[in-house]
């Protein structure tokens, strides 16, 4: 039996092809932002803790390499960040939906559309500020989100919204009410 993965005619279905480079969608630029001020508070507010407790102490050799492996994790983190982004990325075809994320641990998730129930769009205060938002989609036969987009645009997320929502099947709209 040969390999269906291998078989030119498997990867020529619509629903099963593979995404060029450059059908994918990536997070804006503005979630670089967004997740730099976010790592900035999470850094900021040990070494603000950690620089109480050296003055309270009198300036102990352990505190002080405390707030050198703080500063230091820091410094990595935002390193880090933009490599993050750029290893997210998701698409959107007539009959799936693909996200795939992660830096060391890739993650890739392909959400037939005739499994969505529904489809949410979310914002938090940062999110805000950045003209962002996180797409959430559920799936049938559970309470949590099969997929979740983190820090795209607004717009973006509205966008797909509506189309997610006009490309369920109909049979699945009413077999949700």
């Amino acid at each position: 039996m040969p390999n269906q993965l291998l078989d030119a005619t498997f990867l020529q279905n619509e629903c099963l092809s593979a995404p060029l480079p450059q059908d994918w969608q990536y997070l804006p630029e503005q979630a670089l932002g967004k997740r730099r001020w976010l790592w900035l508070g999470l850094t900021v507010l040990p070494l603000a803790v950690l620089m109480l407790l050296i003055v309270l102490s009198g300036g102990e050799l352990a505190l002080y390499a405390m707030l050198g492996l703080v500063l230091l994790v820091g410094f990595l983190l935002q390193l880090w960040l933009p490599f993050q982004l750029t290893r997210t990325r998701y698409l959107l075809r007539r009959q799936d939906f693909l996200l795939e994320s992660g830096v060391w641990w890739r993650q890739a998730v392909l959400i037939p559309l005739t499994r969505v129930q529904h489809v949410t769009v979310s914002q938090g205060p940062l999110q805000k500020q950045f003209d962002l938002a996180t797409l959430k989609v559920f799936t049938a036969g559970g309470m949590h989100a099969e997929a979740a987009l983190i820090d795209i645009e607004y717009d973006e997320a509205q966008r797909l919204c509506q189309l997610l929502s006009q490309l369920i099947p109909q049979e699945a709209q009413s077999d949700a009410a």
